[in-house]
């Protein structure tokens, strides 16, 4: 199974398109999924750890895939969904 994490920041007019995005694929495909606020600890230590500069930014499988709003059909191919609508 996939895992996905979504940074976000609360003042970013984009994130919630994205995290609407993920969390309505989590309802066709299989795979784990959390959003991160970037100023959590959690998201600070992302932040580091990857070198994000930007969000929405979000990672599969502890890498960065995409930053901005994913193409569905690229989203689909990361997560390995075959079974969407």
């Amino acid at each position: 199974m996939k895992d996905v994490v979504l940074l976000t920041h609360k003042g970013c007019p984009i994130c919630p398109v994205v995290r609407s995005f993920w969390e309505d694929l989590q309802k066709d495909c299989d795979f784990s999924y959390k959003h991160v606020e970037v100023y959590s600890p959690e998201g600070l230590q992302l932040l580091r750890k990857y070198g994000i500069r930007s969000v929405p930014t979000t990672l599969i499988d502890q890498k960065v895939e995409f930053i901005g709003v994913p193409d569905r059909e690229k989203a689909l191919a990361k997560i390995n969904c075959t079974n969407h609508k």
